[in-house]
Order: C-alpha cells, then structure tokens, then sequence
C-alpha cells in the first residue's frame, strides 16, 4: 500500500525535491502540528501524523487562535499531508494563517475544519480524504484551488473568499499539478452540500476563453448547490453536473459565461434568479471543436447537435420556472430561448442549408415583434393601437360620408357665418333656416310639432311620451343658439361697417373661424378612428362608407386586424391558462 501511494505522489510530483517531517508517524497536538508546518524551510510531507487535541497544548494555543488572540502565521515552505489521522471530536482551525508555498491534502481522514482569513499565495490542492466538513471562511486564493475525489459526509463551503491566478507562476514544475487551474472541484462519489457565498472569482480577460481557467463544477454531484451573491469574471461550468436537492443562486454578477449543458436539477427545488443570467450567458463548450457556444454567437454554431444542447439548457430552467409558478421569468426565459432559435433560422436559410425554413423565420420575427413569442399580450395590443391609428390617418385625408356627431360638413359650417357677415340676417335666423332645411325622420319631426300644438287638448300620457323627444331636440340645438347670441354683435353687411366695426369683426370671427375649424378636425380626427375601428375588428356595421383606393385598404386592414387580433386571444389565453 505504502509503495502504491509513493508511485502516486511519484507521478503527482514528477520534479518536485521535497523532504520528511521530523513528526512522521508520530501523534502530536494541533499546536505543534501548525509549529511544525510554519518551522518547515523546504517542500514537506507531513506522512501518517496523528493530530490529537492535548489539552495541556491546545487549550492555550488553539483556542487563542480560534478567538483571534493568536498572532499571523506564516508557512513558508511548500506542505502535503499524506495519510494523516485528525481527531474525531475536536476540528482543525487554521486562522489568521499566510501559505507562501503550495498546500496540499491527500488521502487523510476524517477532516473537520475551518480556514479563517488564511491567505494561499500559491496553489490549494484537497485529493482523495475522507471529510465530514471544511469551511473557507475570508481567505484568499491566489492560485487557484483543487479539490478531487474526496468523500464528503456533510458540507464543503466557501465564504467571503478570493479566487485569482498569478500567472508568474505559470511552468512552476514544483507546483502539485502540472497546470494551474482557478477553481476546480470534482465529486463523482455520494453527493453533499455545497455553499459558494459572496466570492470573488477574477481572472484575467486574456485567461477567459482557455476551459483550463473556467470556474469548474462538471461532472460532479451534490445534494445541495448554493451560489450566492458571488462576482465572476469567468465562466461558470456544471456541465454534466446534477442537483439531486436544492440549486439556488442568487444575487450573483456573471461576467461570463454558464456552461450548463447536460445539467441536471430538480425543477420544483431550483431557484434561479433569471436577471442575473439572462443576456445570452448561459452557453455550452463542445470539446470537439474546442468552442464556446451562446446566443451570443448563434451564427457559428453551425450544428444541429449543438445548437439542440443550447436549446436544452433554457428548456431546463424554463421548466423550472413553470413548475414553480414563476411566469414572469419563465416568460423572459423563453424570450431570449426563442430569440436564439430565431437567429438559428436565419441562419440555417441565408447559408442554404434549409431554404424551408424561411417561413418559420419569418413567423418567429413577427411573433417577437407583435407579442414577444405570445408572452405579452399586451404588446400585442400596444401594435394593434398603431396599426389602427396608421389607417385612421389614412382615411382622414379621404373623403367619406361618416357625420356621426355633426349633421353637417365643415364647410356648411363656415358658410352660415358667411352669410350672416354678408346679409342682414341675425345668426339665429340663419341657423333656424338651416335647421328646417336639414332632413329629420319625418315621423320624429311631426310627432314634436303635434306635441307643441295640441298642448291641452290631447290626454297627458301623450305629452309624458312626447316630451323627452321634443326637450332632447331642443337641448340638441340650445348650446349652439346660446353660442350665436354671444357672437352676433354685427347686425351690419361687412360692406357697410365702419373700419373700426371690420378689424373688430375680423379679429373675432377670425378667432371663431379657427375654433371653429379645429373643432371639425377633431371631430373629422374621431370618425376616422371610428372607421379605422370598425373595419380593424370587422365589426361590419353595414356598408363601408368610403371611397377610392382607400377602400381596397379596409379590406387589408380588416385582414390585418384579424389575424392581430387572432394572435392576441391566443396570447391571452395562453397567460391566463399560465
């Protein structure tokens, strides 16, 4: 066993010059044990060491230590811990504690511990124990951390800690792995709780796009993964990777990518914050070609079998959303999914590899653009208004016989104050002159002139039924007479007023003239939007009253209203059953 361990260490270290501790085999207190480690001047194996909590050593030395009495400890040569035996009761604290050379624990058992405020100027490597705990708590990771193989009972978390590499170490052959890596953690044993909570992963921009630096998780299984309020300037791979429990990550800034491909979580148990990921970071990185694929490169994924991963890994949250009743973000979700697809489309049919396609691009492209892939329907409603205005505007500069609040024209109009300026008629004459000209249901005008005539002679219930017909026709014209009386102060013709009379007249009919233009168009403005209206829904109250050319364009505006409307209901109806 002993020859097959030194083989192992033999082909970890192939270069490294490394010498025995003076306590190999032997039992010995935490205390001497960190005296031990810090009095080291070279590359050392702590081998078969027993760590035992003695009371008359540890109850001064560790328990100052673990109450911030202790002063910084510095190690400044390089330490692996090979087959050594912790105590099973009392926990190994590490604080206040600067490694200025590699850190390594191999094959020890069973490891209780707690790392606090410890700094590890080069590489942290954890291979092959057997761990109930181990916290990392406000340290400092100054090349990389490496944690493989280990059978973990409980829980492994990182807390307040820095991860970076230096790259003025990179070729250091003394180094425990050949290659440096920022943050590599593997477990393909039983699964157990993992917290990453407000650290700080920065790598170079130049390191970004090398998978040797990403923030690796592949391949592993945990019972729980917490990722919280953490900042990464790298990208983030669970690939492979399964949740049996609990994945939450919350709060965190990723400056990179979140390689998810073949990830694997528990719906009903993920919590994810979207905003956090969303803007085309979720991604996956083919080992083939070597690349790295999102939505933000979607037109060099050139592959079915790619881009089908990338599908995978939105539908995985998108059905945690839904499973949740998170519709907000399953919608903003399945936004940006759809978006990719798009993009994809367009791509598979402008490089020829499937001209079939150029329709379902093209109903992609009006499904985002009219309801957001059916998610909102309320832009659906939002273009509908602007397609119902666009032909109101159109109408309004085309005649039609649409007089819904007036009984006359503008032009009828202006021509009684026309003529009231030009003859010595009152306004009021020439009103009432137009009114008995203007057509009325002969059956309505004869019945309010026999009321008026036979007051007194016929039985009340004539009057009671008669009388709201013939108040509503004199209300209908009062406001209008009422409004005569204050303008007609010029019982004069124009051409026989005095020059002080005509500026006077020309101010104030001037400013009627406008009000009274500006008050048709908004009228002429409303029956153009009633008409736009009522072709877009197709309501279809009778005949078209249009004209022309603008008439074939009701005809393609009520098409057009249909199939919007069509789209909304189903949109609708789609978040309502949602």
């Amino acid at each position: 066993m002993k020859s097959t361990i030194i083989i192992l260490l033999g082909l970890l270290l192939p270069s490294a010059v490394f010498s025995d501790s003076g306590i190999d085999g032997q039992t010995v207190s935490f205390t001497r044990f960190l005296n031990e480690m810090a009095a080291c001047t070279q590359y050392t194996t702590f081998e078969n060491v027993k760590i035992r909590y003695i009371l008359d050593e540890d109850k001064a030395g560790m328990d100052k230590r673990f109450n911030e009495g202790a002063p910084e400890l510095y190690i400044n040569a390089g330490i692996r811990l090979l087959n050594c035996d912790f105590d099973l009761d009392y926990w190994l604290v590490l604080r206040d504690i600067t490694f200025n050379d590699y850190f390594a624990v191999f094959n020890s058992t069973p490891i209780k511990a707690i790392f606090k405020d410890c700094t590890f100027k080069k590489t942290c490597r954890i291979y092959s124990n057997k761990i109930d705990f181990v916290d990392f708590d406000s340290c400092s990771f100054e090349h990389g951390f490496k944690f493989v193989r280990n059978e973990v009972n409980d829980r492994l978390t990182f807390k307040y800690c820095k991860f970076s590499v230096n790259k003025s170490f990179f070729g250091d052959t003394d180094a425990l792995d050949m290659e440096p890596r920022l943050f590599v953690l593997s477990n393909k044993l039983e699964g157990f709780d993992l917290l990453v909570e407000n650290s700080e992963f920065n790598l170079p921009d130049d390191l970004k796009s090398n998978p040797q630096f990403f923030l690796s998780l592949t391949q592993s299984s945990f019972n729980n993964l917490r990722f919280m309020g953490n900042s990464l300037n790298a990208d983030l791979d669970l690939s492979e990777t399964t949740i049996q429990n609990a994945f939450v990550t919350y709060n965190c800034r990723f400056r990179g990518n979140i390689i998810l491909d073949a990830f694997n979580v528990n719906p009903i148990n993920t919590r994810v914050q979207w905003s956090t990921i969303a803007g085309n970071k979720i991604a996956i990185y083919d080992h083939e070609s070597k690349g790295l694929y999102s939505g933000q490169n979607i037109d060099s994924i050139n592959s079915e079998v790619r881009f089908n991963s990338l599908i995978s890994c939105y539908a995985n949250f998108y059905n945690s959303f839904k499973s949740q009743g998170n519709r907000i973000a399953a919608n903003a979700c399945y936004i940006e999914w759809k978006n990719i697809e798009t993009t994809y489309l367009k791509d598979r049919y402008e490089s020829g590899i499937d001209r079939a396609l150029f329709f379902n691009y093209l109903m992609n492209v009006f499904l985002r653009l009219f309801c957001d892939y059916g998610t909102n329907p309320l832009k659906a409603i939002q273009i509908a208004f602007y397609v119902l205005l666009f032909f109101a505007g159109i109408y309004f500069f085309f005649p039609y016989s649409i007089l819904s609040f007036h009984k006359r024209s503008l032009f009828d109009q202006l021509k009684i104050y026309g003529r009231y300026l030009s003859s010595p008629q009152s306004l009021l004459e020439i009103e009432d002159s137009v009114i008995a000209k203007e057509e009325k249901t002969p059956t309505y005008s004869e019945y309010t002139k026999f009321i008026t005539d036979s007051k007194g002679k016929v039985p009340w219930y004539f009057h009671i039924f008669g009388k709201p017909l013939y108040f509503l026709e004199l209300i209908r014209n009062k406001p209008t007479k009422l409004f005569y009386k204050l303008i007609d102060i010029f019982p004069d013709e124009w051409e026989n007023m005095s020059r002080a009379k005509k500026v006077i007249a020309t101010v104030l009919y001037g400013a009627v003239f406008i009000l009274t233009v500006l008050w048709f168009l908004a009228i002429h403005i409303l029956d153009s939007i009633a008409l736009s209206l009522n072709v877009f829904s197709t309501l279809g109250f009778g005949q078209i009253p249009i004209k022309g050319i603008p008439r074939y364009l009701t005809i393609l505006e009520g098409f057009i209203g249909w199939f919007l409307l069509s789209i909304f209901s189903v949109s609708l109806i789609s978040q309502v059953i949602q």
